[in-house]
């Protein structure tokens, strides 16, 4: 059954349901609770965050799993990770999860052209060096794209990047010399999964 107009308006404002390990946590922290530091632990399959309450000075560790909802509270609430390197991580993990209907949509050929024509024109320094470095499994596109429609997609893929150097800045208070090594680091890592060669791969393998 098709929702009212009323419904739909009130289910537009609420806004989306977060995830259960985010309402406890959001509950906590209304009753009381302060975070006092969040980790990233990516070591196994999936993501979680390890988040250190402090109540009465008695500390507890609570883990919540990765999700657009656990991402949606930090971004809401500003709050970082411990350190930078896990919060560059972090931020590759988002990398991945908004290219991925991009990528599912134009094709991974042309998709990582795009990436690389569009990072090469950025020049972020470390990202930079990692598709210079040579070391990367990559296959060129060799596909043919009409020049203004390949300009809009370059331009989708520097959207993407906008939106989470805006998120570092403005939601999570870096500055802006912060938010441009952090994305850069991000980006590297994201590169480095992407492109992370088998041992019998590396040999003679041509810079992107």
């Amino acid at each position: 059954m098709r929702q009212g107009w009323q419904e739909f308006v009130h289910q537009s404002l609420k806004g989306a349901t977060d995830e259960p390990h985010v309402r406890l946590l959001r509950e906590r922290v209304r009753s009381g609770s302060n975070v006092v530091r969040v980790h990233l632990d990516d070591s196994g399959r999936q993501p979680e965050y390890r988040v250190l309450l402090s109540l009465h000075r008695q500390l507890s560790e609570m883990r919540v799993p990765h999700s657009d909802s656990f991402t949606r509270w930090s971004l809401e609430t500003g709050t970082r990770l411990a350190d930078p390197d896990e919060e560059a991580r972090r931020f590759a993990l988002l990398l991945r999860e908004r290219f991925e209907p991009l990528e599912q949509e134009l094709g991974r050929e042309y998709f990582d052209s795009l990436l690389g024509e569009q990072l090469r024109g950025l020049g972020p320094p470390r990202a930079r060096a990692r598709l210079d470095g040579g070391r990367l499994v990559y296959h060129p596109y060799s596909g043919v794209a009409d020049g203004r429609a390949r300009r809009k997609d370059l331009e989708r893929i520097e959207s993407v990047l906008a939106s989470l150097a805006r998120e570092l800045g403005s939601s999570l208070k870096y500055s802006e010399q912060e938010v441009a090594e952090l994305l850069d680091a991000a980006l590297e890592h994201s590169l480095s999964e992407r492109y992370l060669p088998d041992v019998e791969d590396v040999e003679d393998v041509p810079p992107l």
